[in-house]
């Protein structure tokens, strides 16, 4: 909601900004309009028709002239030009057409001297010697009258700043209300959201312009349920597949195991007979690790495995751990040499020490079995700033590429390589809070760095 309603927000100050925009865009091109306008009107006429009738002389013998510069200089721009006395007759003309009167009646005067003559645009000024007309050519410029009260003027003039912001003000009003309004609508979708965020089952009722969106979130909060409750049922249906087989094989491997173990001491056999036992002994134990693995794994997948933390120190804790992997019966096959600096030895980690005798016996196991010969391993502990490090590493003969590739996150082909044990260990850590990294070890061997938080 919090998002939805910053959304809102953005939106308001977006059209507000937009409208001053406008607004300064508007003014500005008034603006341009009039002094584009200006310099084309400068650029067609030399001198304005208030200067032209300051300059145009009259002598004493009734003669008119300009002074300082002749006729065509001073009319340039304009189409004709004439001087009317106080009767209406022309005194004085300048390229006047053929079809202009020469004398004209007062009303005439009244007429031209607003709009048109004949179709020409005329200015008038009124001077001592008369009445001097100048006249532009025809569709050149338009004349209209324009009349308003003083008071008016005044007041636009005073009142412009208030007049802007009391349009400012009401298009802000115009946005909150339109934007109050779609937030109403859009409130109940956005509940919706963040319920079906919530994994929360969705039914919405929103009407108006919302409504379909409403109608969407419904069918998508059904889909999803649909979705969940089908994997829901799948991994039931597989964990407690796991679960059974784990049981049922269970007993006739132990069997299996106890034969075998009676057979490999019994001393009325032949050599090659015990030799066989041995191997279906620990063929037998190889499927009960993974029997194990698997069903640990499928637990820790789906939260169904309890995490038993309890505050122990590093030190005592991974001496435990190595002991134990050494008193079992894979340590006849490796030597396991354990380092554990000062810092890492009170370091206090919350851990399941059930699960990392788990770790520590299938990352010691694995380099024991992927390993013809004996092999010699090493285990050192320190603590790196809120972390301690526990690093594994073997002379053997290190990951295969295929294994490497896996555990680095590669999308696995149908011949990829069985890592079961290992990905039990990256669970594991990741339900401790902390990682584990798969590398190989120079120059020869391999390297598992795993990190777990120390407690503050």
């Amino acid at each position: 909601m919090k998002t939805f309603m910053r959304l809102i927000r953005r939106y308001v100050l977006l059209a507000v900004g937009l409208s001053l925009l406008l607004i300064v865009l508007a003014l500005a091109f008034i603006v341009w309009l009039g002094v584009r306008f200006g310099v084309v009107w400068q650029n067609q006429f030399r001198y304005s028709y208030v200067e032209i009738a300051d300059h145009l002389q009259q002598n004493a013998a009734g003669e008119f002239f300009f002074d300082e510069r002749d006729t065509v200089y001073w009319m340039d721009g304009y189409e004709w030009a004439m001087v009317l006395d106080d009767d209406g007759k022309v005194v004085w003309q300048y390229q006047l057409p053929r079809e202009l009167h020469r004398q004209y009646t007062a009303s005439e005067i009244a007429v031209f001297s607003r709009w048109y003559l004949d179709d020409y645009p005329v200015f008038c000024q009124v001077r001592d010697y008369g009445l001097l007309v100048l006249g532009l050519p025809k569709d050149s410029v338009w004349k209209y009258n324009f009349w308003t009260y003083p008071d008016l003027i005044e007041w636009i003039f005073y009142r412009g700043s208030t007049l802007i912001l009391g349009v400012l003000l009401l298009i802000l009003m115009l946005c909150l209300l339109f934007s109050w309004r779609g937030a109403k609508s859009l409130r109940v979708v956005a509940d919706g959201l963040d319920a079906l965020a919530e994994g929360r089952t969705v039914q919405l009722t929103a009407k108006g312009f919302a409504g379909e969106l409403a109608e969407k979130l419904n069918q998508t909060s059904a889909q999803i349920q649909y979705r969940n409750e089908i994997i829901q049922r799948r991994d039931n249906a597989r964990t407690q597949w796991i679960a059974g087989v784990s049981h049922d094989i269970r007993t006739p491997l132990s069997l299996i195991l106890g034969w075998a173990e009676q057979l490999q001491r019994d001393i009325s056999l032949p050599e090659n007979a015990r030799h066989k036992a041995a191997g279906i002994q620990a063929q037998s134990e190889k499927i009960r690790a993974l029997v194990e693995d698997l069903n640990l794994t499928s637990k820790l997948q789906y939260g169904a495995q309890p995490l038993r933390c309890e505050p122990v120190h590093a030190g005592p804790l991974l001496r435990r751990l190595v002991a134990d992997f050494c008193n079992g019966p894979l340590a006849a096959q490796c030597q396991v040499e354990l380092e554990v600096e000062s810092s890492a030895e009170t370091a206090e980690l919350h851990a399941d020490t059930a699960l990392m005798a788990r770790v520590f016996e299938n990352i010691l196991g694995n380099s024991v079995r992927h390993n013809s010969g004996p092999v010699c391993c090493m285990v050192t502990a320190e603590v790196q700033g809120k972390q301690l490090l526990v690093t594994f590493t073997d002379d053997g003969a290190g990951f295969p590429p295929a294994v490497l590739a896996v555990l680095h996150g590669e999308t696995p082909a149908d011949t990829a390589p069985h890592i079961l044990g290992l990905h039990v260990v990256e669970q594991i850590l990741h339900a401790h809070g902390g990682s584990a990294e798969f590398s190989q070890n120079k120059p020869r061997g391999s390297k598992v760095v795993l990190c777990l938080p120390v407690a503050s």
